[in-house]
């Protein structure tokens, strides 16, 4: 089933200089602000956003790009916010507020496909998964989200193994593996990292 999404190109930003800040990509606008300062719970601090040129969300077969209307088209600029207790994918079109939110202990994996002109995240997590592409220019703050969000990932997994009986995170993964929470892909992939 193919996607419409709407992509609202920003040439100003591609002419920007190497070493010029990049606030319109990485602060939240006010009106974002207002909207998820309602939204945090007590001792919920955002740690870190970043502006996606698109998103893609997949459930099963079903799948629809992200802050999208019956017709699939993009209606805002969704953004990538990362909290010390959730990752909160929002889009804000012209009448509506969209989020999708994952506790850290929800994903069970995330990655980033390199490409000429543009970068994809793959975050996976309770049977969905979600696709963000983001500019290439933005590879380094990209890589610092991806970064931040497996280093939480790998922080819940050493906390549910201090729970009870220690655990090292390569086991905490084996028992997620073997009660079928990771398919071998994902272990593989999230050994790796450890």
């Amino acid at each position: 089933m193919p996607i419409n999404t709407y992509i609202v190109w920003d040439y100003n930003f591609m002419d920007q200089e190497e070493n010029e800040p990049l606030p319109k990509f990485t602060q939240l606008p006010e009106k974002y602000m207002e909207r998820l300062s309602k939204m945090l719970s007590p001792g919920e601090n955002i740690e870190f956003s970043l502006r996606c040129i698109a998103g893609t969300h997949a459930q099963g077969m079903n799948m629809r790009a992200f802050g999208s209307g019956a017709s699939g088209e993009q209606l805002g600029h969704p953004w990538m916010v990362l909290t010390n207790h959730r990752l909160m994918l929002v889009s804000k079109g012209l009448m509506s507020f969209e989020t999708r939110q994952f506790r850290y202990d929800q994903i069970t994996s995330v990655e980033m496909k390199q490409g000429i002109l543009e970068d994809h995240l793959i975050i996976t997590g309770m049977g969905v998964n979600e696709d963000w592409t983001f500019w290439k220019k933005l590879r380094d703050y990209t890589t610092k989200g991806l970064q931040l969000i497996q280093n939480k990932i790998n922080q819940h997994l050493q906390k549910q193994g201090a729970g009870g009986v220690t655990e090292d995170p390569l086991t905490a993964l084996k028992m997620r593996l073997a009660r079928g929470e990771i398919t071998p892909e994902e272990f593989e992939k999230l050994k790796a990292l450890l």
